[in-house]
């Protein structure tokens, strides 16, 4: 199970030489490659990573971690529904696994100084919030838990509707009696429902909500969801309660979530870069958005999936400077280069309780430099900052 804290543990190992191994596996499709091409690639990648070390002066400080990955590889036979990622270094005691969604862009084997965690971060943004999806009709309902990736039914609940009779009996009443009495015990269920929802929600058991329904039945359900309900309900899908699989309610549900976070992430793409024109709460590229994190300025932290840059890195305070100084503009200590920056930009949003937003696939991010930062505050329109100047 990832958390911001193990996230956070990791992020502030460094060590030297760089023998900190991040390994990222993202299995094919059973039908596309076979388990041997996997295994074959990881110890390319093993090879390669080697090479790299003692050519770096690592005198192979990694070997250990690297072979043990390669054993590791081995045994992923059948795994083709997890991907999984692992930080090792055996010179800090480190060994560490993680079953993820199998959401990741590619496998990769990464030996540095410092983990290599924006992968693990992009997949904690998406899928950290505990999903409870209800599928609901009006004889039954079905409860499940959907977080990281993983998927449990929680509870099954059937209350089977009073029969119907051919009979009309005198005059239609009997019939209409009878209509009626249906008509009300499909509205106790669906209220008994929304009565457990609120209770759950209330308890904190779940951060979002899915409904799955027949189309028909939505705008009976509809009117019966307390106010704690629908302010934790994201969306509804159409389905048949009665005969839908795990797995179709789980890629059913993720697939939603998915298009919901695509909304939420363009709306702040453009809260962004309104803010950032009109010299609001929003800076835009890296060298305003280092500045923002240095001043505590940012609630949020936006990284484009493809963002990279090489800074230069104070080696006492970590002041990061888009120029490549060879003293720190702060403490005067030496600086060192870091090919890329994503890395300590997690490491300061973590430690600093920055919100952090991946954005993946969006042009008009990517034309504004792929990174920006949406603010609590700016320092420079402070009203008692700028009465002192």
């Amino acid at each position: 199970m990832i958390d911001r804290e193990a996230l956070r543990q990791l992020a502030e190992l460094e060590v030297t030489p760089a023998a900190a191994v991040s390994f990222y596996f993202q299995p094919q499709p059973a039908q596309n490659k076979s388990h041997r091409d996997e295994a074959i690639l990881v110890k390319d990648l093993v090879r390669d990573a080697l090479r790299a070390s003692e050519h770096e002066g690592a005198n192979g400080a990694a070997r250990a971690d690297l072979e043990r990955i390669v054993e590791l590889a081995e045994n992923l036979h059948g795994n083709h529904a997890r991907a999984k990622a692992v930080f090792a270094c055996a010179a800090k005691g480190i060994w560490q696994e993680f079953d993820l969604p199998a959401r990741l862009p590619r496998t990769r084997l990464i030996v540095n100084s410092r983990f290599h965690l924006a992968p693990l971060a992009a997949m904690l943004d998406s899928t950290d919030k505990r999903c409870c999806v209800v599928l609901l009709d009006r004889e039954r309902a079905r409860i499940f838990d959907l977080h990281q990736g993983q998927i449990n039914e929680r509870a099954a609940i059937y209350e089977e509707a009073p029969r119907r009779v051919r009979s009309d009996g005198f005059g239609g009443y009997e019939a209409g009696h009878r209509e009626r009495h249906v008509e009300n015990e499909a509205m106790r269920h669906f209220k008994t429902i929304a009565e457990m929802l609120q209770a759950q929600a209330l308890a904190g058991s779940f951060d979002v909500l899915l409904i799955g329904c027949h189309a028909e039945n939505r705008s009976e359900i509809e009117p019966h969801l307390p106010a704690p309900v629908k302010q934790r309900l994201l969306g509804w899908f159409i389905t048949d309660p009665a005969v839908a699989t795990l797995e179709q309610v789980r890629e059913t549900a993720e697939r939603t979530l998915a298009e919901v976070r695509l909304g939420e992430q363009e709306a702040m793409v453009r809260e962004l870069i309104g803010e950032a024109s009109r010299n609001g709460r929003g800076s835009l590229g890296l060298k305003h958005v280092l500045a923002s994190l240095e001043r505590g300025e940012v609630h949020r932290l936006l990284l484009g999936e493809s963002f990279a840059a090489t800074v230069a890195e104070c080696s006492n305070c970590r002041h990061l400077d888009t120029r490549m100084v060879r003293a720190c503009a702060i403490c005067g200590h030496a600086t060192r280069e870091v090919n890329d920056v994503t890395d300590a930009l997690v490491l300061r949003a973590i430690r600093d309780g920055v919100e952090l937003v991946h954005i993946a696939g969006d042009d008009q991010f990517e034309r504004a430099g792929n990174i920006g930062a949406l603010l609590r505050f700016r320092a420079d329109q402070n009203t008692a900052q700028k009465l002192a100047g």
